[in-house]
């Protein structure tokens, strides 16, 4: 089972690797389950950091439009008998500037997740293989992002409307 100094020990090695002022916010809450924060130009090295650790299977990305600011949250597990451990890393982007790295070329199943999240949220992942629509259908407009905050359901209607 993976106790609280495992715990501990991952957030100690992950500010060692990437250093520990890149690691924000750690929060232990609850057992087998951690966030943080870190830099956009330092989530592939976290990333990199974590699979050393053997916690390596991105089980989703999350979109999250906070009114300030848009964030990737980059979901991963460790598995294996009495091991199950997640570990959420949340990646800031400007709502002015909503661009993240990707990280197919580490983990490409990251894939589908990143084209989901730059549907629904608007977030472009420089180095992404396609960003081409996924969960929205290939007329829908380019600049309507469905889970922003800053759309009403009946202001998306108005605009669907008015394109087609």
């Amino acid at each position: 089972m993976a106790l609280p100094e495992d715990h501990n020990r991952i957030i100690d090695e992950l500010k060692q690797a990437i250093g520990e002022h890149n690691v924000m916010e750690p929060k232990i809450a609850r057992h087998r389950r951690i966030f943080l924060t870190v830099p956009f130009d330092h989530l592939k090295d976290a990333i990199l950091q974590l699979q050393k650790a053997g916690i390596n299977h991105l089980s989703t990305i999350s979109g999250v439009d906070t009114g300030d600011s848009l964030m990737a949250v980059y979901h991963f597990t460790r598995q294996g008998a009495g091991q199950g451990l997640t570990i959420s890393i949340r990646v800031k982007a400007t709502t002015e500037n909503p661009k993240l790295p990707s990280i197919t070329e580490i983990i490409p199943a990251a894939t589908f997740y990143e084209r989901e999240v730059h549907d629904l949220f608007g977030i472009s992942f420089d180095g992404h293989p396609d960003l081409s629509k996924l969960e929205l259908s290939d007329d829908w407009p380019e600049d309507l992002h469905p889970l922003l905050k800053k759309w009403k359901p009946e202001d998306i209607r108005k605009r669907l409307d008015q394109v087609g």
